[in-house]
């Protein structure tokens, strides 16, 4: 995989031996300094962390936190060869509060990086203080919108994007929606969706862009339902997407939407009615998978998703075992791989470049590639985004208890085109 100037690869080294015997050499980047910098620029190193800790994003708030956790307990809590520091605070899934949090980690604890947060708007505000403000490199974890990456008003040298945007989903959804009727014993129309989603930036944005994907393919968006964030009965919405004129219904979900319209749906007989794809690992994902296992095995669910469980390498096989050991009623998910793979370029680009300082940091971020639990990916050096592998998929019932993702279809290296030029 190549998606900048840069080639590089590596080969992993276990936890708790990771930066004892070659300070982080599991992933690579070339040196360099970009001649100025924010941050502490100290020997000890600070991370900041921002995670919606309460309110509506809650949920994914505190799969970010265990992957942070699954992240310091993998590095053997130590950044050049010290003890480093993890702050968290809570941004209540609010950008006001958000903002705030960020600057009390900044301002008050001095960190030299901050990771987080949850959702775009909440993302985006935090990325103005920290363009116009903060200057610290800026990780996030799950924002993807496309407002933050494309928006020159938003974009800036000091923010980074391991989590997909709509951009990266829409296409490839759209391709998979096309070869469904390989993979399903009913005759469907593959070339007319009906879309739903939660009435909000991410919901609006991928509305936007399915229609602008499934029209390049000779398609339309027949309908679409857009559903309040915080809803809990869909039975009316349920009802409007049963009458929609399309074979196939499609968009992209939260967790909290996601436990509300798949058991619902089932109870109603939709995906008998309709075949139910969708984006970002609804409802193929491991929390589906954790709560609801007996319901995302029901014939007629399908979904696209970067993070396939089932992956046998070094680092998943970690992962997993490390997050199965905190207090956790959910199987390993790609909310906390973002997170632990955040800490884990973060921690790379400080050993590698021997220094905290902000300037050095991003040099070494930019370009960066690595083995992780989605697989290879690398930050594009020109816009900070990742190519990410996606499949397309369903879960199955597994030999044991649970269910396993049944891979369909794979799509290597997904990302789209550079909007905005750092």
């Amino acid at each position: 995989m190549n998606t900048g100037n840069k080639e590089y690869r590596h080969t992993m080294i276990q936890r708790r031996s990771f930066l004892k015997a070659a300070g982080v050499a599991g992933l690579t980047s070339a040196a360099g300094c970009l001649g100025g910098g924010g941050g502490g620029g100290s020997d000890s190193v600070k991370i900041g962390a921002v995670m919606a800790l309460s309110g509506p994003f809650a949920r994914t708030g505190e799969e970010n936190r265990r992957g942070l956790e699954v992240g310091q307990e993998y590095l053997g809590g130590e950044i050049l060869d010290s003890e480093f520091e993890l702050i968290i605070e809570d941004g209540e899934s609010d950008p006001n509060a958000s903002i705030q949090a960020a600057r009390t980690l900044v301002e008050d604890e001095d960190v030299d990086a901050i990771i987080g947060p949850v959702s775009s708007g909440n993302s985006i505000s935090v990325m103005q203080y920290i363009k116009d403000e903060g200057q610290v490199p800026h990780l996030m974890t799950t924002a993807s919108s496309v407002e933050a990456r494309e928006n020159p008003e938003n974009c800036n040298e000091y923010g980074f994007f391991i989590w997909p945007s709509n951009r990266h989903l829409a296409p490839t959804g759209t391709q998979f929606i096309q070869e469904l009727p390989n993979h399903i014993d009913r005759d469907i129309d593959p070339s007319r969706v009906h879309y739903v989603s939660q009435d909000y930036a991410l919901g609006q944005n991928g509305l936007e862009l399915v229609e602008e994907s499934m029209n390049e393919v000779g398609g339309e968006v027949t309908g679409s339902t857009l559903v309040p964030l915080g809803e809990t009965d869909w039975s009316s919405y349920i009802s409007e997407i049963a009458n929609s004129e399309a074979d196939v219904v499609t968009g992209v979900l939260t967790w909290g939407a996601a436990a509300q319209l798949i058991p619902q749906a089932n109870s109603f007989g939709l995906p008998e009615e309709k075949v139910m794809m969708f984006n970002s690992g609804k409802p193929i994902g491991q929390f589906a998978a954790s709560t609801m296992p007996n319901e995302v095995t029901v014939d007629g669910w399908f979904g696209t998703h970067f993070y396939n469980p089932g992956l046998d390498t070094d680092v998943n096989n970690e992962f997993q075992s490390l997050y199965n050991e905190l207090d956790s009623s959910l199987l390993p998910n790609s909310t906390a791989g973002a997170s632990f793979e955040l800490m884990r370029a973060l921690a790379t680009a400080i050993e590698n470049g021997g220094s905290t300082a902000s300037d050095d940091i991003i040099s070494e971020l930019e370009g960066l590639e690595w083995d992780s639990v989605f697989g290879p990916i690398q930050f594009r050096e020109e816009d900070h985004q990742a190519a990410l592998n996606f499949f397309g998929g369903r879960r199955v019932e597994s030999d044991g208890d649970g269910s396993e993702v049944e891979v369909l279809a794979e799509y290597p290296d997904v990302i789209p085109d550079a909007r905005c030029s750092l």
